[in-house]
């Protein structure tokens, strides 16, 4: 009888470190899966962020009006250093 009261004992302390190991792996399992959700809402709210500042740029771009741009400079008329030593000083 003792005999039998040793084995139910130790099948006993079995299960139990069983349902150890399995609750502790159901908790790794549970925050990685929290800091996967807490990943997945952080880059979420980036893209929503991304998205809004592209639509903002969108929108300017087409609110933007060529008529306001300011035109380039025609420099075209200027002497060059080069061809200044051909033009004649009046002094």
């Amino acid at each position: 009888m003792s005999a039998s009261r040793g084995v139910v004992y130790s099948l006993l302390t079995v299960v139990f470190v069983l349902l150890l190991g399995i609750a502790a792996l159901l908790m790794v399992a549970y925050s990685r899966h929290q800091r996967l959700e807490d990943t997945t809402h952080d880059l979420r709210r980036s893209l929503d962020q991304q998205d809004r500042q592209i639509k903002n740029l969108q929108q300017r771009l087409e609110n933007c009006d060529t008529v306001d741009s300011v035109a380039p400079i025609d420099t075209s008329w200027q002497l060059s250093p080069r061809d200044s030593k051909h033009v004649v000083s009046h002094n």
